[in-house]
């Protein structure tokens, strides 16, 4: 979200954030841990978050089909939270979806984003250890052959993640476990048919601020 502050290229009119509200956005966007502080203006106002004077509409739907993202005048949806797969476009002219798919077709940059028709209305992008895992698995896959392959991912942990300490979550020691998770391996399948079925792993999300191995 920061870096799309800084290019003229994005304007960001709405967000839905169905799990903080307002006051919080303001600040944790003002005061992050692992980027910083940001250099600009950051309030609510009229129940907006408004950013360099910039007001953004902010939902707090966890059905995605209650957005109006149409009233926003919002032309692209990015669905980043992981929990979404299925997204209603709202009226909106495109939605990119950056979570494996269990049915639609997943372009990786470098591997089959050339294969992306514009005319799709929904791209999917798979997720960030599948486009980590899958350019590598390919040049070996092409070079020397895969006849199967066990992967190990570590990577911070995440909000999907469920502790067994819900519905009191907040006050569970999340930062001293070590949350286990798969499904890229099928998403690898996916993006390259010759190794689907071939690849089996374990993903473990684990105490650090920015970190994916």
């Amino acid at each position: 979200t920061r870096a799309a502050f800084n290019s003229s290229k994005v304007d960001i009119v709405a967000i839905n954030d169905p799990l903080t509200d307002l006051s919080c956005i303001v600040y944790i966007f003002q005061y992050d841990s692992m980027y910083g502080k940001f250099h600009g203006t950051v309030k609510a106002e009229n129940r907006k978050l408004v950013i360099n004077e910039n007001p953004i509409s902010i939902f707090q739907e966890r059905d995605p089909t209650n957005i109006k993202w149409n009233d926003a005048d919002a032309e692209c949806i990015v669905e980043s939270t992981g929990v979404f797969i299925i997204m209603d476009k709202g009226g909106s002219k495109r939605v990119i979806i950056s979570t494996p798919s269990t049915d639609n077709p997943m372009f990786v940059i470098g591997m089959s984003h050339e294969k992306c028709d514009n005319s799709l209305k929904t791209v999917i992008n798979a997720s960030c250890t599948t486009n980590c895992l899958a350019p590598p698995a390919k040049d070996i896959h092409d070079n020397f052959g895969i006849m199967e392959g066990i992967m190990t991912i570590v990577h911070a942990i995440t909000a999907p993640r469920k502790l067994w300490t819900a519905p009191l979550e907040s006050h569970g020691m999340a930062a001293q476990s070590t949350i286990p998770a798969s499904g890229a391996t099928k998403a690898v399948g996916k993006v390259i048919s010759e190794l689907n079925g071939k690849l089996t792993g374990m993903d473990f999300c684990v105490l650090m601020p920015m970190c994916w191995l």
